[in-house]
């Protein structure tokens, strides 16, 4: 944490939150899990094609294991001669795309990304319908890991937050400041701001901010600062409610609520005639009405308060 003060007298308070990601064990569970996936699909296919080629060294019909051999090797961008090609005469930014990055990989972990990755694909095979949760909380895992690795700026005066997240935030760690011309790093306007709560969890303080009606797009949802910046950063914020004078607009177009109002009875109804007439694929209609009801209802939502 490093609060300074500004030219015009107020108080900024800027943090630094970025923890060792060689030993933070919520982020390597998280990739571990994410990989076990294809990691089972990968050994499945493995297998499979074993199998084949046992199958036709056996039965003496070698136009399986003829298959997967030229596959193997010539067969395409997977194909084994492709990629030495690619390793020996690529460039090394090529080179990384086809070789992602395994420093995150443990040992010790490869159970939990097989245990995992197997009971993901089985409930998937068992309930379609789970596919979507999965989707979503793969989305939700991957913003609590960014959340804990950022670097930030609140300056109370001009009601502007300033952050970067993710593994992006391990450029700005040498207090250099952020860069405004870097599209990563991200800047919101405050002044809508009505309320703030605050909980503590482990090492961390997360702030859930309010905003007025119409004043809540394009702003932050949570703020996640450390237990040591997070007294300064409430002192900021109660700022920012005190002393900001914000009057709402318009909001929305008619014809674009007209739209939005529209599309979402459309995907509405779509879900209830799914739900309806689709009762025999139960699984597959689940998910299909689930999703069109969704995005039907945030729709209607955004017709509504946008």
């Amino acid at each position: 944490m490093t609060p300074t003060d500004s030219d015009t007298g107020g108080r900024v308070v800027t943090w630094t939150a970025f923890p060792d990601r060689d030993a933070d064990r919520f982020r390597l569970v998280v990739l571990h899990l994410a990989a076990g996936v294809p990691v089972v699909i990968g050994l499945a296919v493995l297998v499979l094609l074993v199998f084949i080629i046992a199958n036709g060294l056996t039965v003496e019909n070698a136009g399986g294991t003829v298959l997967v051999v030229v596959l193997a090797l010539i067969g395409g961008p997977a194909s084994l001669v492709y990629l030495l090609l690619a390793v020996k005469y690529g460039s090394e930014r090529e080179v990384q795309k086809l070789t992602p990055s395994l420093g995150w990989f443990r040992l010790r972990y490869i159970p939990v990304s097989l245990l995992g990755g197997g009971i993901l694909l089985l409930s998937v095979a068992i309930q379609p319908g789970m596919l979507l949760v999965y989707l979503i909380g793969l989305v939700v895992c991957k913003m609590a890991v960014d959340l804990r690795y950022t670097v930030g700026r609140i300056d109370p005066e001009t009601a502007i937050l300033r952050q970067v997240s993710g593994a992006v935030a391990a450029e700005y760690t040498d207090d250099i400041g952020l860069d405004t011309s870097d599209r990563r790093v991200r800047t919101f306007d405050l002044s809508t701001l009505r309320c703030v709560y605050q909980r503590q969890i482990g090492d961390y303080t997360v702030f859930i901010p309010r905003y007025q009606s119409r004043g809540r797009w394009g702003r932050p949802l949570v703020l996640v600062i450390p237990n040591d910046t997070a007294t300064e950063a409430k002192t900021a914020l109660d700022t920012v409610i005190r002393t900001t004078d914000w009057a709402p607009d318009g909001g929305l177009d008619r014809a674009v609520r007209i739209v939005l109002g529209g599309l979402g009875v459309l995907f509405l109804g779509t879900a209830g005639v799914f739900a309806t007439v689709g009762a025999d694929a139960l699984p597959v209609v689940a998910y299909a009405a689930a999703t069109l009801g969704l995005l039907g209802v945030i729709m209607l939502f955004l017709s509504i308060r946008g």
